[in-house]
């Protein structure tokens, strides 16, 4: 029986099947391939995170020097004290 499988091995090659010569340079530059990858995911989430910093940074400075300022026009404004439900005392 170990004589019909050395036989088989020997004559299963097939006709395209690629010479081993370049396999360790193969399998190399596909570990550098799958390394550069995974570097580069990890500078996206890395500048994923310094936008989200940035813009949470920008938002806050922003909404804190952005107030208001008072307007001859708060006449017309909504004011929920003066409404004659409030006035009744029934909004509480």
């Amino acid at each position: 029986m170990t004589e019909d499988i050395d036989r088989l091995i020997a004559t299963a090659r097939p006709a395209g099947q690629a010479s081993l010569s370049r396999l360790e340079a193969d399998v190399w530059r596909r570990i550098e391939d799958r390394i550069g990858e995974r570097r580069m995911g990890q500078v996206r989430v890395a500048a994923m995170a310094m936008a989200l910093v940035v813009g949470v940074a920008n938002g806050g400075v922003f909404a804190l020097s952005a107030r208001a300022e008072p307007s001859e026009m708060q006449v017309f404004s909504v004011s929920g004290s003066l409404s004659p439900i409030a006035i009744l005392g029934a909004g509480e």
